[in-house]
């Protein structure tokens, strides 16, 4: 008698199958209702503004696997043609025809692994199939989203508007800038979108084949990481964290990329109740013109202060004798035990390590002690909210940007490594979703008016001529209300247009 166990499926296979026919199942059933909600649309559209041309057969990515389904093409009579179903359902994203549950899953997963790996993971979990390159290009396409939603925000900023700006009240803000050095690919394409094959051509007579050139390591280049964050809160296990932790990090220029973090503070932060900004970096001088811009109080990262010395100086008891001075809170002292070390060292390579380290700290005299160490008072936190040591950039660093970017032997275009950056800080802080969130439109363009000459122009409310114009709306009524706008209005208020005199 054969084993029954023998003659069945075992649980993992059936799990599987299962899975497979619930996700054909949603397919179908997704089909149908798109191909009924576009019937629907035909029937209630504006038949003189709509004019039908024709069915065409799409296919969108789910995480049930591929729907194709029929949808009704349109000329608009205005111009243009259109598919009414893709604006009713957001099919029209800017992922392409992969939906924005599927292109978040691939995000999230590509934040944590290799892409093939990750494309691995997203054929296992759902039911669609995906290569290495396909949530490559997904990853790019929400990178790029995001940077057009930062644009948008700088865009409110310039015209002034503030239904951006962010409601999280704070006394005090702390700031932390560091880089971390990625490795950046070759120029493998000679034109854009024309790869460069290497062809092997075979030697002439007579000829040697000549060596082949081992090929050059790939150039690094600094990521500008930011972090903001408004104090340290205590867990139930007695850990400290910071609270209200805000990151962002970009290629570029560094006054580009300070730009771009400002503006992300202000869409999370009330900056105008900010009474005093710490920043925490290692002496770039980009960190010092953007403490200097933002006014805000510039100390040396302790950790940097801590490494410079391990990394110059070999002997124990020297080491010792500058953390003491540190601990005296003593500037003075330390350059002098710097200098000291110097005079009394005669080899060459000892000479270039603590003259590099007097430099440093010598270049760094003026914030070198933190804020503590200088006894300044900051104004009182909100409640369960604490003033620490800062410092956090460093293990923020190694979760964020740098297990995921460095520590795995890969090397980035600066466009893939910008879209990554800007996912992996966003993600692991704020959310993606408060950064993709709808953002206030720009107020449409007023129709102009007629004006009216000098000799119509009313001096009295009455009938007649210009009625309508007496009782328009003020200015600014339906667009954001800035300080410069409501002073314009409360012009309005107390004097009519018309008694208004321009100099």
């Amino acid at each position: 008698m054969k084993n029954i166990t023998e003659e069945q499926l075992d649980f993992k296979t059936f799990e599987r199958r299962i899975f497979e026919i619930m996700c054909m199942i949603a397919c179908e059933l997704m089909r149908q209702y798109l191909e009924w909600r576009d019937l629907a649309i035909m029937a209630l559209r504006d038949k003189e503004e709509y004019k039908m041309e024709s069915i065409r057969v799409t296919t969108v990515k789910t995480l049930m696997g591929e729907v194709s389904f029929n949808r009704r093409y349109y000329k608009r009579r205005s111009g243009g043609y259109v598919f009414l179903l893709d604006e009713a359902m957001g099919l029209d994203s800017a992922y392409g025809l992969v939906s924005e549950n599927l292109a978040e899953q691939i995000v999230i997963e590509c934040t944590e692994k290799s892409f093939r790996k990750a494309a691995g993971s997203v054929c296992n979990l759902t039911g669609q199939t995906i290569s290495a390159m396909g949530a490559w290009g997904v990853l790019q396409k929400f990178g790029k989203e995001i940077g057009r939603q930062e644009e948008r925000l700088r865009e409110l900023d310039t015209n002034g508007s503030t239904g951006h700006l962010g409601n999280i009240s704070t006394p005090v803000l702390m700031n932390e800038y560091d880089d971390v050095w990625l490795a950046i690919q070759k120029e493998t394409r000679e034109k854009k979108g024309t790869a460069a094959i290497a062809v092997e051509s075979p030697p002439k007579e007579g000829t040697e084949k000549t060596p082949e050139k081992k090929p050059k390591k790939s150039k690094k280049k600094p990521i500008h990481v930011g972090i903001a964050y408004t104090g340290w809160e205590q867990a139930k296990d007695g850990r400290y964290g910071t609270k209200d932790k805000i990151a962002y990090a970009s290629f570029g220029s560094p006054s580009a990329f300070t730009s771009s973090f400002e503006t992300l503070l202000r869409h999370r932060f009330d900056m105008d109740g900010v009474e005093r900004r710490i920043t925490n970096g290692d002496g770039e001088s980009w960190i010092r013109t953007a403490a200097e811009e933002n006014d805000s109080v510039l100390q040396l990262n302790p950790y940097h202060r801590s490494k410079a010395i391990i990394k110059a100086v070999r002997g124990k008891e020297d080491r010792n004798r500058l953390f003491e001075a540190i601990a005296e809170k003593d500037v003075g002292k330390v350059l002098d035990i710097t200098y000291e070390l110097y005079s009394g060292t005669t080899e060459e390579k000892a000479l270039k390590r603590i003259g590099d380290l007097y430099n440093y700290f010598s270049n760094n005299s003026d914030i070198f002690l933190t804020w503590q160490e200088r006894g300044m008072e900051l104004p009182e936190p909100a409640e369960g909210v604490s003033y620490r040591s800062m410092g956090v950039q460093e293990s923020s660093n190694c979760s964020l940007i740098t297990l995921r970017m460095k520590h795995r032997r890969g090397s980035w275009s600066e466009n893939g490594a910008d879209n990554m950056g800007r996912i992996l800080c966003i993600r692991n802080t704020i959310g993606l979703d408060a950064i993709l969130g709808p953002l206030p439109e720009p107020p449409g363009a007023e129709p102009w008016l007629e004006p009216l000459s000098a000799a119509k122009t009313p001096q009295y409310d009455g009938k007649g001529y210009g009625a309508d114009w007496l009782y328009a709306e003020m200015p600014f009524e339906h667009a954001f209300r800035t300080n410069g706008r409501e002073a314009i209005r409360g012009m309005f208020r107390m004097r009519p247009l018309s008694e208004l005199t321009i100099k």
